[in-house]
């Protein structure tokens, strides 16, 4: 009796430590919190999947590595979550204008968020930055703060979000017509 309490409570402590360095050392502590209310929504006619998967084409088209994508434990509930690599905005939107900018805040993050929707799929997309410093790796979630509404960075998330569902109503993926 003693042996298998021993043993219940030693893979029980293996198992919470592994849960532990998982969700402290792997994955996107960003993408885990879930999106902000600062988050763009867009409304798609796809599966949460054709939906990121699409996405991760817009983002690599754009030159662009997406760094992180995961789906959620429970796959009956489709929901899917990316994050891109940092995004250097003035080499994707050059016509844009810096000029207030620190060097720092020409640095962003994508997050991205597809939950599935009656008909459809929510995509959330959310711009951050850190304001402090240049960019880093692993990143320091405790500084980076939600891209202000002026920043140059939302042309590229608007300009983003409009490739993808041009994308997602071309190829065909479970689009309807309005």
């Amino acid at each position: 009796m003693l042996a298998s309490r021993t043993t219940i409570w030693l893979a029980t402590g293996m198992v919470a430590g592994v849960l532990a360095a998982c969700a402290s050392g792997s994955g996107s502590q960003g993408l885990s919190r879930g999106p902000s209310r600062d988050a763009t929504v867009v409304r798609v006619a796809a599966p949460p999947d054709t939906v990121m998967q699409r996405a991760w084409e817009v983002l690599r088209n754009d030159g662009i590595q997406p760094r992180w994508f995961s789906r959620s434990a429970d796959d009956s509930t489709n929901v899917a979550r990316m994050e891109s690599d940092w995004i250097y905005v003035p080499r994707v939107l050059d016509s844009a204008t810096f000029g207030h900018l620190s060097e720092a805040e020409k640095y962003v993050k994508m997050l991205l968020w597809a939950e599935p929707e009656r008909g459809g799929t929510l995509l959330y997309v959310e711009a951050l930055y850190n304001p402090m410093a240049q960019p880093t790796e692993p990143v320091q979630w405790s500084l980076m703060r939600p891209v202000p509404g002026a920043h140059p960075a939302w042309q590229y998330v608007d300009r983003f979000a409009r490739d993808l569902v041009r994308r997602l109503e071309s190829g065909g993926e479970d689009s309807s017509g309005d």
